[in-house]
């Protein structure tokens, strides 16, 4: 894995590969509550919702940049579980996110709302998912959607058809909540 300290603002994933903008490292307190632990995960987790699990990234950003960024979360969960609720707050619920997950990398009106949309509302539904399933099974088909599609290109259908094999009321309407407006 190779990290790079960049001039452009944010992040970006390759394979085996990710920029960070320099702002990052200017900023860093060594702590962890800061965008460059952050975004080092997010970009880290790349390797797997982009790099072996692919999805189309402009027609279905939300596949992978969900998945990325609950990774923070249940990076900090595993190894840092007294940061969980500062990272709902500081990366999640400031920004009031809003908007439908489904959104394609055309359909954004600006930034901000694309990232709602597409990462931080993709955070709150995999917790919900998770919530809903319970640990075992949501983990459980994690895995068997890693494995399912290792090396080729997934949709929203083969996602959801590895989480609800089997349509559930609670299931579809939360399906709804977070995919139409």
């Amino acid at each position: 894995m190779t990290i790079v300290e960049s001039d452009f603002p944010d992040g970006m994933e390759y394979d085996g590969l990710y920029f960070l903008s320099q702002d990052y490292f200017k900023t860093f307190s060594k702590s962890l509550k800061n965008y460059l632990t952050l975004l080092s995960v997010h970009e880290t987790a790349h390797q797997w919702w982009y790099g072996i699990t692919g999805n189309d990234q402009a027609l279905e950003p939300w596949l992978d940049e969900s998945l990325a960024t609950y990774s923070e979360y249940l990076y900090l969960e595993a190894f840092h579980p007294e940061l969980t609720d500062w990272w709902w707050e500081y990366r999640v619920a400031t920004y009031k996110p809003e908007g439908n997950l489904g959104m394609t990398i055309y359909d954004q009106s600006n930034l901000r709302t694309y990232i709602n949309a597409v990462y931080l509302r993709g955070a709150m539904f995999l917790h919900e998912v998770r919530q809903l399933l319970g640990d075992e099974a949501f983990f459980t088909n994690l895995k068997l959607y890693q494995n399912a599609y290792r090396h080729q290109i997934a949709n929203r259908d083969d996602f959801l058809s590895i989480f609800m094999p089997v349509p559930s009321e609670p299931f579809i309407t939360l399906v709804q909540k977070y995919f139409t407006n």
